[in-house]
């Protein structure tokens, strides 16, 4: 009798056990990645959406990434959760990026909510450039290769420093994007336009001029410091100074 008792402790401990360990490995695992579903809508330099497949887009410092279908959409898979960097690439265009993509377990995937327009690189090289002062005015006159004109409209865009390396990088002020219809393009810029940018009566002011898109596809780079404008077409004439009036 004694003997039966203790064959069956051991097997209700052995039971027991059993049991502790199927509840042990039935434990889900926990969840630590998701999709990210976005889309983006494409356009030439100018302003007719075209195809919108076959761009890139990348989850900065993972190896993941997505290529765009006929709709624009894409779908990263599988991505760890986190905060990152998106860019997007394809070729003829300006890279795109956008930061601070905050990758949650929201137990379904990220949606991207802003669908970005983004544009060729422009074909618009500045040929020529020259800066004149009348009276208060400072007039800026870029010729283009192409003309701009009512059937061909280009666009442009310029940078005024005190640094005679003005450039696209290196600039205290930089303007919109401008429409040119006809060639030369001509600026005029009052002393109170350029105060507003910055500049006092008597500086020496640089200009650097580039051909630019419609669709430009700018962003803040907060690692850098400043603005980026990835659609410039960087074949342009050497820039000019004028003394601020």
């Amino acid at each position: 009798m004694m003997k039966l008792n203790y064959l069956t402790l051991t097997l209700f401990v052995i039971l027991g056990f059993t049991s502790c360990s199927d509840s042990e490995d039935s434990t889900p695992a926990p969840i630590t990645k998701a999709d990210i579903i976005g889309s983006v809508n494409l356009y030439d330099e100018g302003t007719t959406q075209i195809e919108n497949s076959g761009m890139t887009v990348k989850l900065e410092g993972t190896g993941l990434s997505a290529t765009t279908d006929a709709n624009g959409d894409f779908t990263i898979l599988g991505a760890p959760f986190g905060t990152y960097a998106l860019i997007y690439e394809k070729l003829g265009f300006g890279t795109f990026k956008t930061f601070n993509l905050e990758h949650t377990n929201t137990g379904s995937p990220t949606i991207i909510t802003v669908t970005p327009s983004l544009g060729e690189t422009s074909t618009t090289q500045v040929t020529a450039l020259t800066a004149s002062v009348n009276g208060n005015d400072v007039l800026i006159s870029s010729t283009t290769n192409p003309a701009g004109n009512n059937g061909n409209t280009r666009y442009v865009r310029y940078f005024l420093s005190t640094d005679s390396n003005v450039s696209n990088a290196n600039y205290t002020y930089y303007s919109p994007g401008l429409v040119s219809q006809i060639n030369p393009y001509e600026i005029t810029l009052s002393q109170n336009d350029l105060s507003s940018e910055g500049f006092s009566s008597g500086q020496t002011v640089y200009v650097k001029v580039y051909g630019d898109s419609f669709f430009n596809n700018e962003y803040e780079d907060s690692n850098l410091g400043r603005k980026v404008f990835p659609n410039l077409n960087m074949t342009s004439a050497n820039s000019v100074s004028f003394v601020v009036p």
